[in-house]
C-alpha cells in the first residue's frame, strides 16, 4: 500500500495504532528517511527552520506534506526529540516490494527507552545523559493511600524501588520525583479517578512524560523468575530473588514488572544478572519539591529569563558543573537533586573539597591532566556486559587504566586526609588491582601499535596464520613507501613535504598534494584522482593501486581471521563490567569534587568552607552571602548581605521594600547557599554556620499554567499547602509575594494566617517577603519573627536601589516615585496620592512624629491599645441605662482617652 493510506491506517487504527502529537514517525528507506504529515511540518521547522522543503505526495484525497532526510539528519533530530524535547519516536520499515508496502514498526523509542537507540544517541561517549523511568501504582492500607514506585536505571543497571503513604497532594512522591528525575513515568491505562488525575499532573508539573500501560502489564506474576535472571547477587547470597526483601513490597514488585515489559529487560543478554535491586531510602536526602527547584533555578530550563544585561541567568548545575568526564557530568546532576543529610558524609564531601581548593597543583593536575583522559566507563561497561565491545573499547579501557596508577600517585600525596582516602584512594587501589588480568589480556591480544595509529586488530602473534598474513601485510608496506618517492621524482616534487603518502581503513593507501598543485596531475594518464576537497588532491599511480589492492585484500583476509578471535576476547572482557563500572563511579566522584573546588576558586570571590552543625543547635547563619549565579554576570556589583537565624530567637524574616529591591534575590541566595552546603560544595559567604536541614520548599513566582487548568493563584495555593504539610522546624522555607492572584484583603488574610502558622507553630527558618506592609505587624506577636527590608534612596525625583537588606520595616511605597520617573502626567499623580491617603487609612493619618517610622509604629500601637480598652469599657456599660445616661459615661470616656494625649488618636478624630 502507498505510505500515505498507511500513515491514515496507523493514525485511526485502534488504539494500539493511535498516534499521539509526542510522537514522530520516521519511514527508514535503506538510502534516507521520509517523515509525513504534521510530522512532515514539525521536521521541517526543526531540520531546517522552514517548511519550504516540505512537498506535497499523495493522490488526491488524500495528498499530504512530507520531507526527506538524510541520515545526519535523521540522528540529529532524533537525538533532540530523545534527550531534548522527550518526545517518542517510531521508525518502520518496508517488508515488501515497491508496488506491495508493507510498512511494519522495525523499532521505537521514548524519553526513559532508549535501547534500540543507543548506538545513535551514545555512538560518541562524550554524550553524558542519565535516563531512568519510573512506574507507579496506587494502592490502600486501611483508610491511607499508598504508593509503589519502581525505577530503573539501565545505565548504572541499576532497579530502585519503594512503597510509602501519601496524601492528596502526593507531596511525598512529588519529592522523590525530584530525587530520581525520571525522562518517564508508566501509568496504568484507563484510570479516570481524580487521585489518577492529579498524579497525571504531577508527572507533567514534573516534566516527566506520562505513558499508559495496560493493567496486565503491571501483574507481578513472574517478577521472582525476571529477577532471578536479571539481578546479581552477592557472593554468598542465596541465588533467588524470594531470598531478597524487596519482593515483598507488593505494589513496587507491581511496577517493577510492568517496566522489565516495557523496557524489555529480559530479551538481551547483556542484561542477564547485571542489575542491583534496592530500596529506596528517602531519609538520606534533603526533601526538594519542584517548586523549590524551579524557584532557586538548581536545573537549567528552556524559559529562563534574561538579564537586563542581556545574559540568561545560569543555573546552579551549570555553574558548579567543571566536571571533565561523562559519569562526572551525571554525578553531579544527580547531586544536586540529592543534598545529603547526613552530617558525616557531607563533612567528608567537605574535607576533599577544601584540599583541593587549597592545593591549586593538585586539583589543575587533575582537572587538566588526568579526569579529561577518562572515557565513559559506565557506557563502555553496560557495552562488555552486553559483550558488543570493539576493539577500540577494549582499547579505550586498557588506555584509562593505563594512566590511573599515576593518578593515584598523585592523590598518595595526600593520604592523610582520610576522606579523600576512604572514597577514592583505596577503592581506586583495590579497583586496579582487579583489572590487572584485563591489562594482560589487551597487551597480548591486540596489536597496541597500530592501535596508536588508530587501526584497531588483533595481535598477530596471537595465531601463526595471523602471523603470516601481517608479514605479508608489513612486505607489501614496505614495498608501497618506496612508491612516494618515485612519485616524487616523477612530479618533481619534495616527498613527504609537497606530496604525501597516507592511509585510511576504506581507502587504504594513496598520494596527496594540495590543490593548488592540482595541475601537476593533468594529463599523465597513470595517475587517477581518488577526490578533491580542501585537505588536498587524493591520488594513486597504476603501480601504487596494484600494491594497495593486494594491502586490501591482505588486510580484509586478516579482519575475517580475527572475528573469530575477537569473540573470545570480548567472551573473556566481559567479566569485568563490574569492575569498570565501579571505577567509572569512583572517578565520577572525584570529577564531581574536583569540579566544586573548580568552582569555589573561580568564583569572582572565593567560596568558603561552611561549617555544618547538627539540628539540634538550630543555627542558620550566614555572613555576607551572593547569590552564586547572579554576580557571576557581567556588569553586576554584587551587594552581599547577612541572615542571622538562632531558634527560639529569630528563626524568621518579614521582608518588605520595592520591587526590583533585591528582595527574591536575597531570599534564594540563602535557599540556594543552603542546599550547595548540603550536597558537599563550599558557598558563596564570608562565613556560614549551618544546621542540618531536613527540606528545602519554595512558593516563588508560579506562573499560569494554562495547559493544565491551573491560575496563578491555584498554583501557589498547591505549592503552599504542600509547604504547610511537609515544613518543620529544621526546614528552610522560602516564600515571595504570596497572596496575589485574588482581593488585595483576602490576599493579605492568607498570607498573615500562612506567615502566622509557619512562625508559631512549625517554626521552620523562614524568608517571608511581602507587599502586605500590614504583615509585618507579626513582629509585635511573636518574638521569633523579624522585619527586615531592602532599601532605596529617594533624590531629586530619583530612585536608587541599593540592594542593602536593614532592619525593620521599609519606611514608604515608592510607586509614585517610579510613576514620575515614567513621565506620568502631574495631575494623574496627584489624584493618586490622595487616593493612596484614602485607602491607606489610618496608616496615611499625619501626626505629630509620624515622618519617623519607629515613632509612628509606637505611637499608633499605644493608640490602638487605648482604642481597645475604650471599647472594652463601652461593652461592659448598662444597657438598662437610659440614653442621655449612656450618652454621658461614654463622653466621660472619651474625655479620659483624649488626657493620654495620643497624636495618633487626636487625627483621627481630626479627621472624622
Amino acid at each position: 500500500m502507498e505510505t500515505i493510506d498507511l500513515i491514515n491506517k496507523l493514525t485511526h487504527n485502534n488504539f494500539v495504532f493511535q498516534k499521539l502529537d509526542t510522537t514522530i514517525r520516521f519511514f527508514n528507506r535503506s538510502d534516507y528517511y521520509t517523515v509525513h504529515g504534521s510530522d512532515a511540518l514539525f521536521a521541517a521547522q526543526e531540520v531546517f527552520k522552514t517548511t519550504s522543503v516540505c512537498k506535497m505526495i499523495g493522490a488526491e484525497p488524500h495528498k499530504t506534506e512530507g520531507v526527506i532526510l538524510n541520515k545526519s539528519h535523521f540522528e540529529t533530530l532524533v537525538r533532540d526529540l530523545l534527550l531534548v524535547k522527550q518526545y517518542r519516536v517510531e521508525v518502520y520499515i518496508n517488508l515488501g516490494s515497491s508496488k506491495n508496502q508493507n510498512w511494519i514498526l522495525e523499532y521505537k523509542g521514548s524519553p526513559g527507552n532508549l535501547s534500540h537507540f543507543e548506538d545513535i544517541l551514545f555512538g560518541n561517549n562524550d554524550i553524558a545523559v542519565g535516563v531512568s523511568v519510573i512506574a507507579v501504582k496506587l494502592g490502600t492500607e486501611g483508610k491511607s493511600r499508598v504508593v509503589g514506585l519502581s525505577c530503573v536505571d539501565v545505565v548504572s543497571t541499576l532497579i530502585s524501588v519503594i512503597e510509602f503513604q501519601d496524601n492528596e497532594s502526593f507531596s511525598n512522591l512529588e519529592s522523590l520525583i525530584v530525587t530520581l528525575a525520571p525522562k518517564e513515568c508508566l501509568l496504568i491505562q484507563g484510570e479516570g479517578s481524580f487521585e489518577f488525575q492529579t498524579l497525571k499532573q504531577l508527572m507533567e508539573r514534573s516534566n516527566v512524560m506520562v505513558t499508559l500501560r495496560k493493567k496486565n502489564e503491571f501483574a507481578s506474576d513472574s517478577i521472582i523468575d525476571d529477577l532471578n535472571k536479571l539481578v546479581k547477587f552477592k557472593k554468598g547470597q542465596k541465588q533467588n530473588a524470594q531470598s531478597l526483601p524487596e519482593v515483598n513490597l507488593n505494589l513496587a514488585m507491581s511496577a517493577t514488572s510492568a517496566l522489565i515489559k516495557y523496557l524489555d529487560l529480559t530479551s538481551d543478554e547483556g542484561h542477564m544478572n547485571q542489575f542491583k535491586l534496592n530500596q529506596i531510602e528517602q531519609s538520606r536526602y534533603i526533601r526538594l519539591d519542584s517548586a523549590a527547584m524551579k524557584a532557586l533555578n538548581i536545573e537549567p530550563h528552556t524559559d529562563t529569563i534574561p538579564t537586563l544585561h542581556g545574559n540568561s541567568v545560569a543555573s546552579i548545575l551549570t555553574l558548579l558543573d567543571k566536571c571533565r568526564t561523562a559519569q562526572g557530568h551525571r554525578l553531579i546532576a544527580q547531586w544536586v537533586r540529592q543534598p545529603l543529610k547526613d552530617l558525616s558524609l557531607i563533612k567528608e564531601r567537605h574535607d576533599i573539597v577544601e584540599l583541593l581548593v587549597n592545593n591549586n597543583e593538585l586539583r589543575s593536575t587533575l582537572s587538566d591532566d588526568y579526569l579529561k583522559r577518562i572515557p565513559d566507563l559506565q557506557q563502555l561497561a553496560k557495552k562488555l556486559a552486553r559483550k558488543k565491545l570493539t576493539l577500540q573499547d577494549c582499547y579505550k579501557i586498557y588506555l584509562c587504566i593505563s594512566h590511573l596508577p599515576k593518578l593515584l600517585e598523585q592523590l598518595l600525596l595526600e593520604k592523610n586526609v582520610t576522606a579523600l582516602n576512604t572514597m577514592i584512594i583505596e577503592p581506586l587501589k583495590e579497583l586496579i588491582e582487579d583489572m590487572d588480568k584485563f591489562q594482560q589480556l589487551v597487551e597480548q591480544t591486540i596489536d597496541l601499535d597500530a592501535a596508536e595509529k588508530g587501526d584497531f586488530m588483533v595481535n598477530p602473534e596471537f595465531a601463526d596464520d595471523l602471523k603470516t598474513l601481517k608479514d605479508a601485510m608489513d612486505e607489501l608496506e614496505e614495498t608501497i613507501q618506496k612508491q612516494l618517492s618515485k612519485a616524487a621524482n616523477d612530479l618533481c616534487m619534495e616527498a613527504g613535504k609537497m606530496i604525501k603518502l597516507e592511509c585510511n581503513q576504506q581507502l587504504g593507501y594513496y598520494f596527496r598534494i594540495t590543490l593548488k598543485e592540482e595541475k601537476i596531475l593533468r594529463n599523465k594518464k597513470h595517475y587517477t584522482i581518488l577526490d578533491s576537497n580542501k585537505a588536498g588532491v587524493r591520488f594513486r599511480n597504476n603501480k601504487l593501486n596494484e600494491l594497495n589492492d593486494d594491502f586490501l585484500d591482505a588486510r580484509n583476509k586478516y579482519l575475517e581471521r580475527q572475528k573469530d578471535v575477537i569473540i573470545e576476547i570480548v567472551e573473556i572482557a566481559a567479566g569485568y563490567s563490574e569492575t569498570v563500572r565501579s571505577i567509572g563511579g569512583v572517578l565520577a566522584c572525584l570529577d564531581v569534587l574536583t569540579a566544586f573546588s573548580s568552582a569555589a576558586v573561580s568564583a569572582n570571590k572565593v567560596y568558603v568552607r561552611p561549617k555544618m552543625v547538627p539540628s539540634e543547635e538550630g543555627e542558620l547563619n550566614l555572613i555576607q552571602v551572593r547569590h552564586p549565579c547572579l554576580e557571576m554576570q557581567q556588569g553586576v556589583d554584587y551587594i552581599a548581605n547577612d541572615i542571622i537565624f538562632k531558634r527560639d530567637q529569630c528563626h524568621f524574616y518579614i521582608i518588605t521594600g520595592p520591587n526590583m529591591g533585591g528582595k527574591s534575590t536575597y531570599i534564594r541566595s540563602v535557599g540556594v547557599t543552603a542546599l550547595m552546603a548540603h550536597i558537599g560544595s563550599f558557598v558563596p559567604c564570608d562565613e556560614a554556620t549551618i544546621s542540618l536541614l531536613d527540606c528545602i520548599l519554595a512558593r516563588v513566582g508560579a506562573d499560569d499554567s494554562q495547559l493544565k487548568g491551573l491560575s496563578t493563584f491555584m498554583m501557589e495555593m498547591i505549592e503552599t499547602a504542600a509547604i504547610l504539610k511537609t515544613a518543620t522546624c529544621n526546614s528552610l522555607v522560602i516564600i515571595d509575594e504570596l497572596g496575589r492572584g485574588t482581593s488585595t484583603y483576602e490576599g493579605c488574610g492568607i498570607a498573615w494566617s500562612i506567615a502566622e502558622h509557619l512562625a508559631r507553630d512549625i517554626k521552620s527558618y523562614c524568608l517571608f517577603a511581602t507587599h502586605f506592609h500590614e504583615i509585618t505587624k507579626l513582629t509585635e506577636e511573636i518574638s521569633t519573627v523579624k522585619n527586615q527590608h531592602v532599601t532605596a534612596l529617594v533624590e531629586d525625583d530619583k530612585l536608587t536601589l541599593l540592594y542593602k537588606v536593614m532592619p525593620g520595616i521599609c519606611d514608604q511605597s515608592f510607586g509614585l516615585h517610579v510613576a514620575k520617573m515614567a513621565n506620568f502626567p502631574s495631575d494623574v499623580i496627584e489624584f493618586a496620592k490622595r487616593k493612596q491617603a484614602e485607602l491607606e487609612d489610618y496608616q496615611g493619618v499625619a501626626f505629630e512624629g509620624s515622618d519617623n517610622p519607629q515613632k509612628k509604629q509606637k505611637v499608633i500601637q499605644e493608640g490602638e491599645v487605648l482604642i481597645s480598652q475604650f471599647l472594652t469599657k463601652c461593652k461592659a456599660l448598662d444597657s438598662s441605662l437610659s440614653d442621655t445616661d449612656l450618652e454621658s459615661q461614654i463622653l466621660s470616656l472619651k474625655e479620659d482617652i483624649l488626657s493620654h494625649k495620643n497624636p495618633y488618636i487626636e487625627a483621627l478624630l481630626a479627621t472624622y
